[in-house]
């Protein structure tokens, strides 16, 4: 999963420097610590005054939804946010008060998040005041290992999460909630929602999210990240302190990762919303085997596959230039729906504009990219873009605030993501970037061109009185359609028109001063 800021969306545009051979591994950025405890948790450590008196700290838990047992659908989220409830050093609330008095908001700053395969912990934490660091230390500590689940405090949280699941987040919340179990079909993934079933929420024994949090939480599955305005030295001091005395529970199962399988047939569903004020579409394809680089050559991959990313979003960003066109938005990605997969998907928001036609249009550009690919041109202002691109976040490097330091190693420790740092990409981007041609831009098609079987899925407000939307079989037939199109390759086109239609008459100074400077 690459991070989305700025210095990691660059990292697609990176590697290999002249004396690198593909097999050669990718280095780790010497400003970083990394290391291991004896009990397997691992840390990373960068000091980084950008903001000063200020300490970055998560705690990482390589462990989510998709660990659940049947019985317990719900409780690795429900675990997460009990950790705020009440810890064995921080009575209920007690977390939430000291952090809001020393100026960390709850939500804004202090957060934490579960999904299928990850639980994070975001603390961040002021240095301007003698023991701030510690107690941010102590409470990290706590939740690694000492949140206390007390049966009241149980209760309370299910009625809370019942209500969340109720209401959702918001209009796209709830419509994801139908989407998603038809986006996993056929993998665990689409029975173990974070969200988790209602059903289990309203009845599971207290013993159950004790099991799964001594289970799951434990040193070897867990990372702490420490970055921000502290010397190495004492942020070892403190992960040692902190984390060196925890232990892995005898006879646990080891950590596991779900298959995705690929669709049987293509579907759609189209979810509605009374709240939603906005129509989009999306078309997915089967997700594929997929691994983050660890060598020269595998990072050279994904830069390729970047640049077709950058490429194919620019040709539909021209379609929504024209007079009238199909969508207001549109956008594809490699995205990463499930640990060690990806999955090529396109989308499209038209606004209160005609779903099916933004969809065709979309599936037809899709196409024509599969049938033609791009221009000697279009690869050409591609790399001069990611190359200045690059350039200016080395020029900014010393601007780097310590959040986006942080989002890199989380992705490292989940997932391997690449951490060599900000020099040596710009080093590998000057050299790498040249040598890549437009047939391997174009071969990027080969992970999903072939695939028959699509998810197809739209979202929007539900009908007004009298009108109707697409049917599933409206949606799947609008993709058949478009696979089945005598399409012309894609020509660039000059603009020749004036900006202005006429031009305005040249006026007359009617009079003017001069200020005293």
């Amino acid at each position: 999963m690459f991070h989305k800021l700025l210095v990691a969306a660059l990292f697609f545009s990176s590697i290999a420097s002249a004396q690198t051979n593909a097999g050669d591994k990718l280095p780790v950025d010497p400003k970083v610590t990394v290391g291991k405890l004896p009990n397997g948790l691992t840390y990373y450590i960068r000091p980084n005054k950008m903001p000063e008196k200020k300490v970055e700290l998560r705690l990482v838990v390589n462990t989510g939804s998709i660990m659940e047992d049947d019985s317990q659908q719900g409780l690795a989220h429900m675990a997460e946010h009990m950790a705020f409830n009440g810890t064995k050093n921080y009575k209920k609330n007690d977390i939430v008060s000291f952090l809001q008095s020393i100026g960390v908001g709850f939500g804004n700053d202090l957060n934490a998040y579960t999904s299928f395969d990850e639980t994070v912990y975001i603390l961040p934490i002021p240095t301007d005041k003698a023991g701030n660091l510690e107690k941010g230390f102590d409470i990290l500590e706590d939740w690694a290992h000492n949140v206390t689940y007390l049966d009241q405090d149980i209760e309370e949280e299910r009625a809370i999460i019942l209500e969340e699941s109720r209401l959702g987040k918001g209009a796209e919340d709830r419509m994801f909630k139908k989407i998603l179990p038809e986006l996993f079909a056929n993998s665990k993934h689409g029975d173990r929602l974070p969200i988790g079933q209602d059903s289990i929420i309203k009845s599971f024994k207290p013993d159950e999210i004790r099991r799964y949090y001594k289970e799951w939480y434990r040193p070897e599955l867990m990372a702490v990240i420490v970055v921000g305005d502290i010397t190495p030295a004492k942020a070892q001091e403190l992960v040692k302190k902190h984390f060196g005395s925890l232990t892995n529970p005898p006879g646990v199962r080891p950590r596991s990762y779900a298959e995705m399988p690929p669709y049987k047939n293509s579907s759609a569903i189209f979810a509605t919303d009374k709240e939603a004020t906005n129509y989009s579409a999306s078309l997915n394809y089967s997700a594929f085997k997929n691994a983050e680089p660890t060598t020269v050559g595998a990072y050279r991959k994904d830069l390729v596959q970047g640049i077709f990313v950058s490429l194919m979003n620019q040709r539909l960003q021209e379609l929504t230039q024209k007079e009238n066109p199909p969508f207001i938005y549109g956008g594809v990605d490699f995205g990463s729906y499930a640990r060690n997969y990806d999955a090529f998907s396109a989308f499209v928001s038209t606004g209160t504009g005609d779903v099916k036609k933004g969809l065709a249009a979309l599936t037809e550009e899709v196409e024509r990219v599969k049938k033609f690919g791009f221009t000697a041109a279009e690869l050409d202002r591609a790399k001069k873009t990611r190359l200045n691109n690059i350039e200016r976040a080395w020029n900014n490097r010393d601007k780097t605030e310590s959040s986006a330091y942080v989002d890199e190693y989380v992705g490292n420790f989940l997932t391997q993501e690449p951490i060599p740092g900000i020099e040596k990409e710009y080093e590998y981007a000057k050299s790498l970037l040249p040598g890549i041609t437009l047939d391997e831009v174009n071969n990027v098609t080969a992970v999903f061109k072939d695939e028959k079987n699509k998810f197809i899925y739209a979202m929007g407000p539900e009908p007004k009185a009298g009108d109707s939307l697409p049917s599933e079989a409206d949606l799947v037939a609008v993709v058949d359609n478009g696979s089945k199109l005598e399409l012309t390759a894609y020509e660039e086109k000059n603009i020749d028109a004036d900006l202005l239609k006429t031009m305005p008459k040249a006026g007359k100074i009617l009079s003017s001063t001069k200020d005293a400077v």
